[in-house]
C-alpha cells in the first residue's frame, strides 16, 4: 500500500510538472492517489494528516470541472505544492509510526 501511494504521488507530480493540465488527465491521477492513501492504515486512521484533506479538496474541485477544461497555471502550481507538501507529510507520518514500532 505504501509503494502504491508513493507511486501515486510521483505520477501526479510528474504529470503536472510535464504541463498536463486537462481535467480528464489530472483528475484520474488525483483520484487514484486518494484511493491509495485511504488504504494505508497509518494515514486513513490519522485525523491529523492534513495532506489527505488537501488532496480530497482538489479531487472535489476537479470533479466539479468539465473534462475539457484545463487547470490554470496558478492552480497547477498550487496543486504541485499541495502534493509535495502532502508527500513530505506522508513520509513523516510513516517515520513516526515506524519509530513507535507500528505497522505500515
Amino acid at each position: 500500500m505504501v509503494a502504491e501511494t508513493v507511486q501515486g504521488f510521483i505520477t501526479a507530480m510528474d504529470a503536472l510538472k510535464l504541463e498536463q493540465r486537462a481535467v480528464d488527465e489530472v483528475q484520474p491521477l488525483i483520484s487514484e492517489l486518494m484511493n491509495a492513501l485511504t488504504k494505508v492504515p497509518v494515514i486513513s486512521h490519522s485525523a491529523d494528516f492534513e495532506g489527505g484533506k488537501k488532496i480530497g479538496n482538489w479531487l472535489v474541485k476537479l470533479n466539479q470541472l468539465r473534462a475539457s477544461e484545463e487547470l490554470s497555471e496558478e492552480d497547477a502550481r498550487q496543486l504541485i505544492y499541495d502534493l509535495e507538501s502532502a508527500y513530505n507529510e506522508f513520509h513523516r507520518h510513516l517515520k513516526l509510526q515506524d519509530n513507535r514500532g507500528g505497522k505500515k
